[in-house]
């Protein structure tokens, strides 16, 4: 099947029904698709070693923070999520965390009609992070997303944006919201410890650190 032309990696203008199209045409069933105020941008960069080994690991990492803190967890892989006629967006990770509506199985993207919005939406930057840090984050604002993290695996570095209140933008923490006593120091120290000494070491540091604070 012939793909049809456009620009990729970057935001192009685009009518819902375009959009559509091409999420539907399965020579892109490997990429992320993304649409926002008539805009859309289609990922298609073969995702590296440096981007699937953060994924991995912040999920890990993550989801034992949430063990040793009682919280009930479901964690989704770059799972596709939709407004209808407005906006989808395919972050690399998102965690429902204690929410009574989360997505229902199916092959189809989940509908924010009928399905509440994660707690937390993750994108793990290797080429995209101009973009993850200005036009995601304004979407993420725009949908209603609590809060938005973006790790560099460049850099080792780890940003975390949330809201004050029920409104407003997405700003800069330093600390999670969701996941009470988790910053961004203790994720980039999980992080580096999982590139040099595995992920075993990575979820042992976040278990001492549930240990160290109930002493």
């Amino acid at each position: 099947m012939k793909a049809p032309a456009f620009a990729q990696d970057t935001w192009v203008r685009a009518s819902w029904d375009s959009f559509l199209t091409l999420v539907e045409n399965p020579v892109y069933e490997r990429a992320k698709f993304y649409y926002h105020n008539g805009w859309m941008r289609v990922e298609m960069s073969p995702v590296g070693s440096s981007h699937a080994r953060d994924s991995s690991l912040l999920a890990q990492i993550v989801v034992v923070f949430a063990l040793r803190h009682n919280l009930r967890v479901e964690s989704y892989i770059t799972p596709s999520l939709r407004k209808i006629g407005l906006a989808e967006f395919q972050p690399d990770v998102a965690f429902y965390v204690n929410q009574s509506s989360t997505p229902a199985p199916g092959t189809k993207p989940i509908d924010l009609a009928t399905t509440a919005l994660p707690a937390l939406v993750v994108e793990v930057s290797a080429t995209t992070l101009d973009d993850d840090l200005s036009v995601k984050r304004e979407l993420y604002t725009k949908v209603g997303v609590g809060e938005y993290w973006v790790v560099d695996v460049l850099a080792g570095k780890v940003r975390m944006f949330g809201r004050s209140g029920d409104v407003g933008e997405l700003s800069p923490l330093e600390t999670s919201s969701v996941f009470i006593g988790l910053s961004a120091e203790i994720l980039e120290e999980a992080l580096r410890l999982g590139h040099s000494e595995g992920d075993t070491a990575a979820v042992q540091y976040i278990l001492n650190l549930a240990e160290d604070t109930s002493r």
